[in-house]
Parts: structure tokens; C-alpha cells; sequence
């Protein structure tokens, strides 16, 4: 032996290992969570043999597939992330012009003298993606109180309730681990 003592401390500062909250669904569990998720838009792509990873961020509950954040769920409902595109770009589309962004992206509903453009058509109550009018990013996803024909001939008030936004608890969990788990 050559004397050299090691303590705790020694071998704790060498290597951080940064641990998630997350819970790995066993396949009983997973497979009817993906069969849910592969019957809403965007999500048909799913495959019944990924692995399936929950984590709770307050009162959601965020999906990774494969390493990948496709939804969260909240209240029962299924939404599709922010970083989820190919999910986003099939659902309706409310444009919003930019004095509306920082509210939106603060958590704000979504007022009818924001609102630029509304694409697709919708019922009261689904679930719309909000967008910025200068760059067309995704801001926010949220559930439209009106159906959008009276959406689109409401001048006043709040339209669309904001459900997840660009900065809330959700988007950070996915933007502060998605870099770690690009690999998987």
C-alpha cells in the first residue's frame, strides 16, 4: 500500500452525476399510455416497444419517449410539448402579434386584440398552438374557449386559456434535460 488515503469528499468532486426524477414505465404500463397517445394527431408514430419515461413537474406529468419529451398530462388530458413540432404542426394555429408575446410566454390567456390570424378550424374547448406573427414560433399551447368561427368575430375579451408555455415548470424540466438525453 502505498498510503495515499481517499475520502468521500476526494471522489464526490470528481465526478457530479446529475439524477432526474424521472420513472421508467414497465411494458404494461407503457403500452396503453402509447396506444392513448398514438389516436391524437401527430403522435401516430409511435412505437408500442419504446421505452417510456414519466417525471412530475408540479401538477403535470411529462412524457419522454425514448429519451425524447412528446406530452405532458395534465388532468387527464394529453398536450404536446413545445419541442414536440411534429405534433404541433397539426394542430390549429393562432397567430398573435408581438406586443402579445412577453403575456403569452409570462402564462397569460390569450386576448382577442392579439390575435392576428387563426388557421384551421377548431371547437370550443380543443386544444390550439400559439404563434408569433414575426417569426411563426411556437409560444404557447393552449385550449380555445370559443369554437373558431366566433373566435375570429370575438373583438374583446380572453379566447384561448393558456395551458403550456414557453418558460413554464414544464419547459424547463424538458429544456434543462434535453441536452443530457440527446444521445439516447
Amino acid at each position: 500500500m502505498s498510503g495515499l488515503w481517499y475520502t468521500f469528499k476526494d471522489c464526490r468532486t470528481q465526478n457530479p452525476i446529475e439524477l432526474t426524477n424521472r420513472t421508467i414505465l414497465k411494458d404494461r404500463d407503457s403500452k396503453p399510455l402509447i396506444e392513448e397517445l398514438n389516436k391524437l394527431p401527430g403522435f401516430e408514430h409511435l412505437s408500442r416497444k419504446s421505452r417510456v419515461e414519466t417525471e412530475m413537474v408540479k401538477s403535470a406529468e411529462v412524457i419522454f419517449v425514448d429519451g425524447q419529451p412528446v406530452a405532458s398530462k395534465r388532468d387527464g388530458q394529453f398536450v404536446p410539448v413545445l419541442t414536440n413540432t411534429l405534433a404541433l404542426e397539426k394542430l390549429p394555429r393562432i397567430t398573435v402579434d408581438m406586443g402579445a408575446v412577453p403575456h403569452v410566454v409570462g402564462g397569460a390567456d390569450v386576448m382577442a386584440p392579439g390575435i392576428r390570424r387563426v388557421e384551421g378550424s377548431f371547437g370550443e374547448k380543443e386544444l390550439v398552438v400559439i404563434v408569433d406573427e414575426k417569426h411563426g414560433k411556437f409560444l404557447a399551447v393552449g385550449r380555445s374557449l370559443l369554437a373558431s368561427g366566433e373566435l375570429t368575430a370575438t373583438k374583446k375579451g380572453k379566447v384561448v386559456a393558456n395551458i403550456h408555455y414557453v418558460g413554464d415548470p414544464v419547459w424547463e424540466v424538458i429544456k434543462s434535460q434535453s441536452p443530457s438525453h440527446s444521445g439516447s
